[in-house]
Formats: structure tokens, sequence, C-alpha cells
């Protein structure tokens, strides 16, 4: 089973980076529909779950995690390029932002920033497994 893993984690990470391109590439093609579907909720109280409780912002912190910041630490790790560090402490502080004020439904609904975070994550993505395949 070692010898499975070991050696083979370039593969584990374009494999994770198309997942990444999986789900970003599917937010940007659902976005208009995801907007409309915010436009038709017309207040809080017609949601099951508190937005802006702890547990809802908790959520969010964990799936970022997963959905950006592990990628921008792996990239940082790998590369060790410091226009990689700029841009990943950027697209970090901006993704942060948004999971801590942009999580009322208000917010939501004037906000396009989920939508141009996922397009730099896209091209972030991109590059990097491009990286990946050249190194």
């Amino acid at each position: 089973m070692g010898e499975l893993l070991y050696g083979n984690e370039e593969v584990y990470i374009i494999v994770y980076c198309f997942i990444l391109l999986w789900i970003n590439l599917g937010y940007i093609k659902d976005y208009k529909k995801i907007k409309t579907g915010l436009g038709e909720i017309s207040s809080e109280e017609d949601l099951e779950v508190n937005p802006e409780g702890l547990s809802m912002i908790l959520i969010d912190l964990l799936f970022n995690f997963f959905r950006r910041w592990l990628l921008y630490i792996l990239a940082v790790l790998i590369t060790g390029n410091l226009l990689v560090v700029i841009v990943s402490v950027i697209l970090f502080s901006v993704s942060l932002y948004d999971v801590l004020f942009n999580y009322s439904l208000a917010k939501l609904k004037k906000s396009n920033l989920k939508f141009y975070l996922a397009g730099l994550d896209t091209i972030y993505v991109s590059i990097f497994v491009f990286y990946l395949f050249l190194s």
C-alpha cells in the first residue's frame, strides 16, 4: 500500500486539481441560475438554516480550505516561487473576506465575488497543472 502512495504525489495533486477545475467550471456555468435562485428567495426567514450562524461559517471555512486554500499551500510549497506566494496570499485574503463578510442573503444577492474567485481559481489551477506537467 505504501508504494502506491509514495512517489505518486503529483498524480494525486493533478487529480485534485481536475476536481477543483470541475467544481469551478460547474459554478461558473451555473452562475446565472444560482443568482436567479437567490433572487427568488424573499428573506432569510425562508431559509432552513441561518447563514449568519457560527456553524455555517465553519462549514464555509472548511469548504474553502479544501476548495481553494489547500491548493494555494500546495502550489507555494511545490513551486517555491515568490509570484505564486503573492498571488496565493491575495487570493486567500479575498476568499477569507468573502467567507467572513459576504454571508448574509442580501450580500450574496449583490456580490459577484464568488464568481470572480471561481474564475481566478480556474486560471490559477490551470496554470499550476500546466506547471506540474512541465516539471
